[in-house]
Protein backbone atom coordinates (compact mmCIF):
# COMPACT_ATOMS: atom_id res chain seq x y z
CA UNK A 1 0.00 0.00 0.00
CA UNK A 2 1.15 3.31 -0.86
CA UNK A 3 2.05 5.50 2.29
CA UNK A 4 1.98 8.98 3.49
CA UNK A 5 4.98 11.13 5.12
CA UNK A 6 3.30 10.41 8.84
CA UNK A 7 2.46 6.84 7.80
CA UNK A 8 6.09 5.91 6.51
CA UNK A 9 7.79 7.97 9.90
CA UNK A 10 5.27 5.79 12.09
CA UNK A 11 6.36 2.25 10.04
CA UNK A 12 10.30 2.80 10.42
CA UNK A 13 9.64 3.36 14.22
CA UNK A 14 6.84 0.71 14.94
CA UNK A 15 7.95 -1.87 12.75
CA UNK A 16 10.80 -2.02 10.12
CA UNK A 17 13.95 -0.56 12.49
CA UNK A 18 13.08 -2.65 15.47
CA UNK A 19 12.63 -5.86 12.93
CA UNK A 20 16.05 -5.03 11.27
CA UNK A 21 17.84 -4.44 14.25
CA UNK A 22 16.20 -7.39 16.07
CA UNK A 23 17.68 -9.10 12.97
CA UNK A 24 20.98 -7.43 12.38
CA UNK A 25 22.39 -9.56 15.34
CA UNK A 26 21.81 -13.12 13.83
CA UNK A 27 22.94 -11.91 10.88
CA UNK A 28 26.46 -10.28 12.36
CA UNK A 29 26.52 -13.21 13.84
CA UNK A 30 26.74 -15.25 10.68
CA UNK A 31 28.50 -13.19 8.80
CA UNK A 32 31.59 -13.93 10.70
CA UNK A 33 31.02 -17.59 10.72
CA UNK A 34 30.96 -17.22 7.33
CA UNK A 35 34.12 -15.09 6.62
CA UNK A 36 37.03 -15.29 9.23
CA UNK A 37 36.40 -13.35 11.74
CA UNK A 38 34.20 -15.99 13.78
CA UNK A 39 34.44 -16.36 17.33
CA UNK A 40 37.51 -17.68 18.62
CA UNK A 41 37.83 -21.50 20.20
CA UNK A 42 38.11 -21.73 23.85
CA UNK A 43 41.26 -20.77 25.40
CA UNK A 44 43.00 -21.02 29.47
CA UNK A 45 41.10 -18.17 31.39
CA UNK A 46 44.71 -16.17 31.91
CA UNK A 47 45.43 -16.99 28.24
CA UNK A 48 48.72 -15.91 27.44
CA UNK A 49 49.58 -13.88 23.90
CA UNK A 50 50.88 -17.16 22.73
CA UNK A 51 47.53 -18.78 23.56
CA UNK A 52 46.07 -16.17 21.62
CA UNK A 53 47.71 -16.06 19.11
CA UNK A 54 47.65 -20.24 18.31
CA UNK A 55 43.74 -19.79 18.74
CA UNK A 56 43.66 -17.10 15.62
CA UNK A 57 45.54 -19.66 14.01
CA UNK A 58 43.30 -22.43 14.36
CA UNK A 59 40.33 -20.41 12.92
CA UNK A 60 39.31 -21.60 9.14
CA UNK A 61 36.51 -20.39 6.77
CA UNK A 62 35.14 -23.37 6.44
CA UNK A 63 31.62 -21.55 6.02
CA UNK A 64 32.28 -19.56 3.66
CA UNK A 65 33.22 -23.09 1.17
CA UNK A 66 30.23 -24.36 2.37
CA UNK A 67 28.39 -21.76 1.06
CA UNK A 68 31.13 -21.16 -2.46
CA UNK A 69 30.76 -24.84 -3.20
CA UNK A 70 26.75 -24.13 -3.92
CA UNK A 71 27.60 -20.99 -5.08
CA UNK A 72 30.07 -21.68 -7.87
CA UNK A 73 27.39 -23.87 -9.79
CA UNK A 74 24.97 -21.45 -9.77
CA UNK A 75 24.66 -18.83 -13.11
CA UNK A 76 21.91 -17.91 -15.01
CA UNK A 77 23.13 -18.42 -19.02
CA UNK A 78 19.35 -17.21 -20.56
CA UNK A 79 15.65 -16.38 -19.85
CA UNK A 80 13.13 -17.86 -22.43
CA UNK A 81 10.01 -20.14 -23.15
CA UNK A 82 10.75 -23.99 -23.30
CA UNK A 83 10.94 -24.16 -27.42
CA UNK A 84 11.97 -20.76 -28.03
CA UNK A 85 15.11 -20.10 -29.71
CA UNK A 86 15.81 -16.65 -28.56
CA UNK A 87 15.94 -15.09 -25.14
CA UNK A 88 12.87 -13.29 -24.11
CA UNK A 89 12.90 -9.84 -24.57
CA UNK A 90 13.65 -9.33 -20.64
CA UNK A 91 17.06 -10.77 -20.70
CA UNK A 92 18.58 -7.03 -22.35
CA UNK A 93 17.38 -5.53 -19.24
CA UNK A 94 19.45 -8.17 -17.39
CA UNK A 95 22.69 -7.93 -19.39
CA UNK A 96 22.37 -3.80 -19.71
CA UNK A 97 22.10 -3.96 -15.27
CA UNK A 98 25.20 -6.23 -15.08
CA UNK A 99 23.36 -9.42 -13.78
CA UNK A 100 25.88 -11.74 -15.33
CA UNK A 101 28.01 -10.84 -12.34
CA UNK A 102 25.36 -9.39 -9.53
CA UNK A 103 23.52 -12.52 -9.37
CA UNK A 104 26.22 -14.12 -7.87
CA UNK A 105 26.58 -11.90 -5.44
CA UNK A 106 22.83 -12.17 -4.84
CA UNK A 107 23.11 -16.24 -4.71
CA UNK A 108 26.16 -15.78 -2.20
CA UNK A 109 23.99 -13.55 0.18
CA UNK A 110 21.04 -15.59 0.04
CA UNK A 111 23.23 -18.86 0.58
CA UNK A 112 24.69 -17.30 3.76
CA UNK A 113 22.49 -15.76 5.47
CA UNK A 114 18.93 -17.78 4.28
CA UNK A 115 17.66 -14.54 2.39
CA UNK A 116 18.52 -11.65 0.36
CA UNK A 117 16.46 -8.94 -2.12
CA UNK A 118 16.66 -7.49 -5.41
CA UNK A 119 14.41 -4.09 -6.07
CA UNK A 120 13.70 -3.14 -9.42
CA UNK A 121 13.28 0.46 -10.29
CA UNK A 122 12.72 2.84 -13.03
CA UNK A 123 16.26 3.99 -14.38
CA UNK A 124 17.98 5.07 -17.60
CA UNK A 125 20.68 3.93 -19.53
CA UNK A 126 23.86 6.46 -20.21
CA UNK A 127 22.59 7.86 -23.25
CA UNK A 128 19.22 8.21 -21.42
CA UNK A 129 17.06 5.57 -22.66
CA UNK A 130 14.54 4.03 -20.17
CA UNK A 131 16.03 1.37 -18.46
CA UNK A 132 14.70 -0.39 -15.07
CA UNK A 133 17.55 -0.65 -12.69
CA UNK A 134 18.31 -4.22 -11.11
CA UNK A 135 20.13 -4.20 -8.02
CA UNK A 136 20.82 -7.11 -5.12
CA UNK A 137 20.81 -6.32 -1.33
CA UNK A 138 21.97 -8.26 1.54
CA UNK A 139 19.58 -8.54 4.56
CA UNK A 140 22.02 -7.02 6.54
CA UNK A 141 21.00 -3.82 4.65
CA UNK A 142 17.33 -4.86 3.88
CA UNK A 143 13.86 -5.81 6.01
CA UNK A 144 10.83 -6.51 4.06
CA UNK A 145 7.30 -7.06 5.74
CA UNK A 146 4.67 -9.64 4.43
CA UNK A 147 0.83 -9.80 5.06
CA UNK A 148 1.50 -13.64 4.73
CA UNK A 149 5.31 -14.40 4.72
CA UNK A 150 5.05 -18.03 3.03
CA UNK A 151 2.51 -17.10 0.20
CA UNK A 152 3.16 -13.51 -1.05
CA UNK A 153 5.75 -12.14 -3.39
CA UNK A 154 5.58 -8.79 -3.11
CA UNK A 155 6.11 -6.92 0.30
CA UNK A 156 4.04 -4.37 1.49
CA UNK A 157 6.88 -2.68 2.78
CA UNK A 158 10.84 -2.96 2.92
CA UNK A 159 13.31 -0.48 3.75
CA UNK A 160 16.88 -0.22 3.14
CA UNK A 161 19.10 0.73 5.47
CA UNK A 162 22.67 2.27 4.54
CA UNK A 163 25.02 3.74 7.53
CA UNK A 164 26.40 7.10 7.28
CA UNK A 165 29.08 8.65 9.25
CA UNK A 166 26.66 10.32 11.86
CA UNK A 167 23.41 8.19 11.57
CA UNK A 168 21.62 6.25 9.21
CA UNK A 169 20.13 6.90 5.74
CA UNK A 170 16.96 5.00 5.38
CA UNK A 171 14.57 4.33 1.75
CA UNK A 172 11.57 2.53 2.36
CA UNK A 173 9.62 1.37 -0.68
CA UNK A 174 6.34 0.63 -1.27
CA UNK A 175 3.49 0.56 -4.25
CA UNK A 176 3.89 3.89 -5.50
CA UNK A 177 6.85 5.53 -3.47
CA UNK A 178 10.44 5.63 -2.55
CA UNK A 179 10.80 7.75 0.70
CA UNK A 180 14.11 8.82 1.89
CA UNK A 181 14.30 9.15 5.66
CA UNK A 182 17.27 10.10 8.24
CA UNK A 183 17.85 8.66 11.88
CA UNK A 184 20.33 9.36 13.81
CA UNK A 185 19.93 6.42 16.44
CA UNK A 186 18.65 3.36 15.94
CA UNK A 187 16.05 4.24 18.72
CA UNK A 188 14.33 7.77 17.92
CA UNK A 189 11.99 9.48 15.39
CA UNK A 190 13.87 9.99 11.94
CA UNK A 191 13.95 12.65 9.64
CA UNK A 192 11.97 12.59 6.67
CA UNK A 193 14.43 13.86 3.64
CA UNK A 194 11.89 13.48 0.45
CA UNK A 195 9.79 11.34 -1.82
CA UNK A 196 10.87 9.35 -5.32
CA UNK A 197 7.55 8.34 -7.67
CA UNK A 198 7.92 5.19 -9.05
CA UNK A 199 4.12 4.19 -9.48
CA UNK A 200 5.03 0.61 -9.96
CA UNK A 201 1.75 -0.54 -8.59
CA UNK A 202 3.60 -2.86 -5.96
CA UNK A 203 6.31 -3.15 -3.73
CA UNK A 204 9.17 -3.39 -5.75
CA UNK A 205 11.40 -5.57 -3.91
CA UNK A 206 11.80 -9.46 -4.42
CA UNK A 207 12.91 -11.72 -2.31
CA UNK A 208 15.59 -15.39 -2.90
CA UNK A 209 15.03 -17.18 0.21
CA UNK A 210 16.90 -20.99 0.77
CA UNK A 211 15.17 -23.86 1.85
CA UNK A 212 12.09 -21.70 2.42
CA UNK A 213 8.98 -23.46 3.80
CA UNK A 214 5.52 -23.07 4.77
CA UNK A 215 5.55 -21.18 7.33
CA UNK A 216 7.83 -18.36 5.59
CA UNK A 217 11.02 -19.20 7.64
CA UNK A 218 14.39 -19.14 5.62
CA UNK A 219 17.56 -20.79 6.96
CA UNK A 220 21.43 -20.63 5.13
CA UNK A 221 23.97 -22.71 4.94
CA UNK A 222 25.86 -21.34 8.04
CA UNK A 223 23.93 -21.27 10.74
CA UNK A 224 22.51 -24.58 11.13
CA UNK A 225 26.10 -25.72 11.51
CA UNK A 226 28.12 -22.86 13.74
CA UNK A 227 28.13 -25.68 16.32
CA UNK A 228 30.35 -28.23 13.83
CA UNK A 229 32.68 -25.35 12.60
CA UNK A 230 33.16 -24.21 16.15
CA UNK A 231 34.22 -28.00 17.05
CA UNK A 232 36.54 -28.36 13.95
CA UNK A 233 38.34 -24.65 15.30
CA UNK A 234 38.71 -26.01 19.21
CA UNK A 235 40.15 -29.19 17.66
CA UNK A 236 42.55 -27.43 15.93
CA UNK A 237 43.64 -25.31 18.24
CA UNK A 238 44.18 -28.19 21.03
CA UNK A 239 46.24 -30.02 18.09
CA UNK A 240 48.25 -26.61 18.18
CA UNK A 241 48.63 -26.09 21.59
CA UNK A 242 49.98 -29.65 21.99
CA UNK A 243 52.45 -29.28 18.77
CA UNK A 244 53.68 -25.85 20.54
CA UNK A 245 54.05 -27.47 23.87
CA UNK A 246 54.16 -31.26 24.55
CA UNK A 247 54.98 -32.38 21.02
CA UNK A 248 58.75 -33.59 22.01
CA UNK A 249 60.32 -35.99 24.33
CA UNK A 250 61.47 -34.92 27.45
CA UNK A 251 64.77 -35.96 28.92
CA UNK A 252 65.08 -36.11 32.20
CA UNK A 253 68.29 -36.96 34.89
CA UNK A 254 67.33 -38.01 38.56
CA UNK A 255 70.35 -38.89 41.52
CA UNK A 256 73.07 -35.31 39.77
CA UNK A 257 73.67 -32.06 41.31
CA UNK A 258 72.95 -29.82 38.73
CA UNK A 259 75.21 -26.65 40.46
CA UNK A 260 78.84 -26.61 40.53
CA UNK A 261 81.25 -28.07 42.21
CA UNK A 262 83.99 -27.05 44.30
CA UNK A 263 86.36 -26.30 40.96
CA UNK A 264 85.39 -23.23 39.56
CA UNK A 265 86.55 -24.58 36.13
CA UNK A 266 84.17 -27.24 36.24
CA UNK A 267 80.80 -26.63 33.81
CA UNK A 268 77.25 -27.68 35.84
CA UNK A 269 75.14 -29.87 34.26
CA UNK A 270 72.93 -27.23 33.02
CA UNK A 271 75.74 -26.17 31.36
CA UNK A 272 77.10 -29.40 29.71
CA UNK A 273 73.55 -29.97 28.94
CA UNK A 274 72.83 -26.41 27.10
CA UNK A 275 76.26 -28.07 24.52
CA UNK A 276 75.01 -31.07 24.12
CA UNK A 277 74.89 -32.69 20.40
CA UNK A 278 73.63 -35.45 18.78
CA UNK A 279 76.65 -37.84 19.36
CA UNK A 280 77.37 -37.32 22.80
CA UNK A 281 76.74 -39.44 25.72
CA UNK A 282 75.71 -38.23 29.81
CA UNK A 283 78.11 -39.82 31.80
CA UNK A 284 77.67 -39.56 35.48
CA UNK A 285 80.13 -40.37 38.73
CA UNK A 286 77.39 -41.20 40.84
CA UNK A 287 75.71 -44.94 40.54
CA UNK A 288 72.73 -43.55 41.44
CA UNK A 289 71.99 -41.61 39.06
CA UNK A 290 69.58 -41.93 36.77
CA UNK A 291 68.70 -41.45 32.73
CA UNK A 292 65.20 -40.68 31.15
CA UNK A 293 62.94 -39.06 29.15
CA UNK A 294 58.90 -37.95 28.82
CA UNK A 295 58.02 -39.03 25.72
CA UNK A 296 55.83 -36.65 22.99
CA UNK A 297 52.57 -35.97 23.27
CA UNK A 298 51.14 -37.78 20.02
CA UNK A 299 49.07 -35.73 17.65
CA UNK A 300 47.41 -38.46 15.34
CA UNK A 301 44.62 -38.58 17.57
CA UNK A 302 43.92 -34.56 17.55
CA UNK A 303 44.44 -35.38 13.47
CA UNK A 304 41.85 -37.81 13.30
CA UNK A 305 39.70 -35.92 15.53
CA UNK A 306 39.75 -32.85 12.82
CA UNK A 307 39.02 -35.48 9.97
CA UNK A 308 36.06 -37.09 11.77
CA UNK A 309 34.65 -33.47 12.52
CA UNK A 310 35.18 -32.28 8.96
CA UNK A 311 33.71 -35.59 7.48
CA UNK A 312 30.67 -34.89 9.64
CA UNK A 313 30.36 -31.56 8.14
CA UNK A 314 30.35 -32.86 5.00
CA UNK A 315 27.40 -35.12 5.38
CA UNK A 316 25.18 -32.49 7.08
CA UNK A 317 25.76 -29.66 4.94
CA UNK A 318 25.66 -31.87 1.40
CA UNK A 319 29.24 -30.82 0.84
CA UNK A 320 31.42 -33.51 -1.19
CA UNK A 321 33.35 -35.32 1.42
CA UNK A 322 37.02 -34.39 -1.07
CA UNK A 323 36.58 -31.00 -0.85
CA UNK A 324 37.25 -30.59 2.34
CA UNK A 325 39.10 -33.73 2.92
CA UNK A 326 41.22 -33.24 -0.07
CA UNK A 327 43.13 -36.44 -0.30
CA UNK A 328 41.81 -37.59 -3.95
CA UNK A 329 43.65 -38.80 -7.31
CA UNK A 330 43.08 -40.04 -10.73
CA UNK A 331 39.19 -40.45 -9.98
CA UNK A 332 37.27 -40.40 -13.11
CA UNK A 333 34.21 -38.25 -14.17
CA UNK A 334 31.82 -40.72 -13.63
CA UNK A 335 33.54 -41.22 -9.98
CA UNK A 336 33.50 -37.66 -9.40
CA UNK A 337 29.65 -37.16 -10.48
CA UNK A 338 28.78 -39.85 -7.90
CA UNK A 339 31.02 -38.09 -4.79
CA UNK A 340 28.94 -34.64 -5.87
CA UNK A 341 25.26 -36.15 -6.56
CA UNK A 342 24.28 -34.79 -2.78
CA UNK A 343 25.54 -31.66 -3.66
CA UNK A 344 24.16 -31.72 -6.92
CA UNK A 345 20.55 -32.42 -5.45
CA UNK A 346 21.39 -29.39 -2.97
CA UNK A 347 21.88 -27.35 -5.81
CA UNK A 348 19.00 -28.41 -7.84
CA UNK A 349 16.88 -27.29 -5.39
CA UNK A 350 17.88 -24.19 -4.73
CA UNK A 351 17.42 -23.72 -8.35
CA UNK A 352 14.36 -23.87 -7.96
CA UNK A 353 13.92 -21.65 -5.20
CA UNK A 354 15.96 -18.99 -6.88
CA UNK A 355 14.66 -19.46 -10.11
CA UNK A 356 11.24 -18.74 -9.62
CA UNK A 357 12.98 -15.42 -7.87
CA UNK A 358 14.70 -14.17 -10.92
CA UNK A 359 11.79 -15.13 -12.99
CA UNK A 360 9.70 -12.49 -10.69
CA UNK A 361 12.22 -10.45 -11.06
CA UNK A 362 12.69 -10.24 -14.64
CA UNK A 363 8.69 -10.09 -15.37
CA UNK A 364 8.66 -6.89 -12.66
CA UNK A 365 11.40 -5.32 -15.20
CA UNK A 366 9.59 -5.59 -17.98
CA UNK A 367 6.54 -3.93 -16.07
CA UNK A 368 8.49 -1.30 -15.06
CA UNK A 369 9.64 -1.54 -19.05
CA UNK A 370 5.69 -1.06 -20.20
CA UNK A 371 6.58 -4.29 -22.00
CA UNK A 372 2.86 -6.03 -20.88
CA UNK A 373 3.22 -8.93 -23.28
CA UNK A 374 7.06 -9.93 -21.56
CA UNK A 375 5.66 -9.12 -17.99
CA UNK A 376 2.64 -11.23 -18.42
CA UNK A 377 4.64 -14.07 -19.51
CA UNK A 378 4.66 -17.07 -17.46
CA UNK A 379 6.19 -19.59 -19.30
CA UNK A 380 9.37 -18.26 -20.20
CA UNK A 381 12.70 -19.89 -17.49
CA UNK A 382 15.51 -19.04 -16.45
CA UNK A 383 18.54 -21.61 -17.89
CA UNK A 384 21.26 -22.33 -15.76
CA UNK A 385 24.62 -23.16 -16.91
CA UNK A 386 25.19 -26.81 -16.58
CA UNK A 387 28.20 -26.90 -13.93
CA UNK A 388 28.97 -30.61 -13.73
CA UNK A 389 32.65 -32.12 -14.30
CA UNK A 390 32.78 -33.48 -17.40
CA UNK A 391 35.80 -33.40 -19.05
CA UNK A 392 35.49 -32.07 -22.68
CA UNK A 393 36.20 -35.20 -24.28
CA UNK A 394 34.19 -37.17 -21.85
CA UNK A 395 31.18 -34.87 -22.85
CA UNK A 396 31.78 -35.02 -26.58
CA UNK A 397 31.91 -39.40 -26.58
CA UNK A 398 28.62 -39.23 -24.46
CA UNK A 399 27.00 -36.36 -26.86
CA UNK A 400 28.42 -38.57 -30.18
CA UNK A 401 26.79 -41.23 -29.19
CA UNK A 402 23.26 -39.23 -28.12
CA UNK A 403 23.27 -38.29 -31.74
CA UNK A 404 24.19 -41.73 -33.55
CA UNK A 405 22.83 -44.08 -31.45
CA UNK A 406 18.91 -42.55 -30.60
CA UNK A 407 18.81 -39.47 -33.25
CA UNK A 408 19.20 -36.56 -31.18
CA UNK A 409 19.89 -33.28 -33.19
CA UNK A 410 23.45 -31.64 -32.29
CA UNK A 411 21.13 -28.57 -31.60
CA UNK A 412 20.04 -30.08 -28.62
CA UNK A 413 23.08 -30.66 -27.20
CA UNK A 414 24.97 -27.64 -27.73
CA UNK A 415 23.79 -26.09 -24.41
CA UNK A 416 25.68 -29.06 -22.04
CA UNK A 417 28.84 -28.71 -23.47
CA UNK A 418 30.86 -27.83 -20.42
CA UNK A 419 32.78 -24.78 -22.24
CA UNK A 420 29.85 -23.22 -24.00
CA UNK A 421 28.48 -20.19 -22.87
CA UNK A 422 24.98 -19.32 -24.17
CA UNK A 423 26.83 -16.64 -26.81
CA UNK A 424 28.83 -20.04 -27.98
CA UNK A 425 25.64 -21.39 -28.17
CA UNK A 426 23.76 -18.52 -30.23
CA UNK A 427 27.04 -18.15 -32.16
CA UNK A 428 26.69 -22.00 -32.97
CA UNK A 429 23.28 -21.68 -34.31
CA UNK A 430 24.11 -18.40 -36.34
CA UNK A 431 27.07 -20.40 -38.00
CA UNK A 432 24.82 -23.47 -38.41
CA UNK A 433 21.95 -21.29 -40.20
CA UNK A 434 24.12 -19.64 -42.60
CA UNK A 435 25.96 -23.15 -43.20
CA UNK A 436 22.57 -24.87 -44.24
CA UNK A 437 21.62 -21.68 -46.46
CA UNK A 438 24.76 -21.81 -48.25
CA UNK A 439 24.24 -25.61 -48.82
CA UNK A 440 20.56 -25.22 -49.71
CA UNK A 441 21.91 -22.25 -52.57
CA UNK A 442 24.54 -24.68 -53.57
CA UNK A 443 22.04 -27.46 -54.32
CA UNK A 444 19.78 -25.10 -56.01
CA UNK A 445 22.81 -23.85 -58.42
CA UNK A 446 23.45 -27.64 -59.12
CA UNK A 447 20.46 -28.64 -59.66
CA UNK A 448 19.73 -25.34 -61.98
CA UNK A 449 23.10 -26.24 -63.80
CA UNK A 450 22.33 -30.11 -64.68
CA UNK A 451 18.73 -28.80 -66.17
CA UNK A 452 20.57 -27.03 -68.98
CA UNK A 453 20.72 -28.78 -72.59
CA UNK A 454 24.10 -30.14 -73.30
CA UNK A 455 26.03 -27.58 -75.70
CA UNK A 456 26.06 -29.06 -79.11
CA UNK A 457 29.71 -29.40 -81.13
Amino acid sequence: MAMNRDAVVAAVGDVLMPTWSADRDKFDRIDRWARWDHDPPHRPKNATAEYKELAARAQAPWGALIVSSVVQTLYVDGYRRPKAPEDNRAWLIWQANGWDARQIHVHRAALTYGIAYAYALPGKTLSGEPMPKLRGVSPREMVAVYDDPADDDFPQMAMLVRKARNGYRLRVFDERFVHDLFLEHEVGKPKYVGTEVHDVGVCPVVRYANRFDLEGRAVGEIEPFIPILGRIDQTVFDRLVVQRFASWIVRTIAGMDVKKSADENEMSVREVLSLLRVNDFLLSPDKDTKFGSLPATPLDGFIKAEERDLTDLAAVSQTPAFELLGGIANLSAEALDALKSSQDAKSDEVKHQFGESHELLLRLAAHIAGDTETAEDYEAQVIWKDTSIRSLAHAADAFGKLCQSLGVPPEVLWPKIPVFTQQDVDEAKRLAAESDATDALLRELVDGASSFPAEVA
